[in-house]
This record gives structure tokens, sequence and C-alpha cells, in this order.
């Protein structure tokens, strides 16, 4: 019989394991937890989708704000990428004690399960997709020190 740790941590891991073995499908944005007042920091948005039914990055959209959201400047509006897509952005930091904030969204189309977002759930085109809600977006804020 095997120890019960060992039954909880190989439960504990496939229920960790179980959302990306199921959809396949990623969002990401990577970026520094701080920036530094008056520097330039390098931001990357990514989607991707391991379906081989035909799926695909459908829809890619992503933003950045240095004013906390009062205005966006677009880095990508991208549609129908195939199964991956990665963009970069360079982008100028303003004052101390502001934030980045960086949002990314994408939804996924060809594959069995119709117009999804990265959860796998269906796309809500009047309403979580027209407001940015998560999901179908992301969004990190970086503070400025």
């Amino acid at each position: 019989m095997k120890h019960p740790r060992s039954l909880i941590t190989l439960f504990l891991f496939a229920l960790w394991a179980l959302p990306s073995f199921a959809s396949g499908r990623t969002l990401t944005i990577t970026a520094p937890t701080q920036a530094t007042p008056g520097t330039e920091l390098s931001v990357i948005v990514a989607a991707s989708t391991a379906d081989t039914a035909g799926e695909q990055v459908w829809f890619f959209h992503s933003e950045y704000s240095v004013d906390q959201g009062e205005t966006w400047v677009g880095i990508s509006y991208d549609q129908d990428l195939g199964g991956a897509v990665t963009r970069t952005a360079q982008i100028k930091v303003g004052p101390d004690s502001s934030q980045v904030w960086v949002r990314v969204r994408a939804s996924f189309r060809g594959g069995p399960d119709g117009d999804v977002d990265f959860t796998g759930d269906p796309i809500k085109w009047e309403k979580s997709w027209a407001n940015w809600s998560s999901p179908p977006a992301k969004m990190v804020k970086i503070p400025v020190k």
C-alpha cells in the first residue's frame, strides 16, 4: 500500500495538470514585477492552442496604459493567427508612483468547441469580449518605483 501523502501529492498534481491537458490553450503576459521611473520596459504577450482538430488563435488583442487605464496604446489587434502568436512591446515608463497596465485577450476558433476563451468557455461577444472582462482577458499592473 502506498503512503497516503504520496497519493495526495499525486492527486494534487493531477488536478494541477488537468486544465493544461484538457484545453491546451494559453494566454500569457510576461512582464517585470516593477519598473524604474523614466525607463523603458519590455513586455511579451502570447496566446497558443495545442488543439490538433483545426483550432487556432482567432482574435488576439493587446494594449498597454501608462495612465492607469485612462488611455490605451495598442500592441496588437490581430486575427486568424494559426496555432500561436507572440508580440513584444517596448513601453516608456512614467513617473514614480505610477503604474503600467497591460491587458491581452484572445479567442480561439475552428476547433470542436466553437469560439472559446483560453479556459474553454464560450466567448460572450456582447458581454465579456466588449468590456475586457476576465476571461477572455488577462491584465497585469506593474508599479513604477
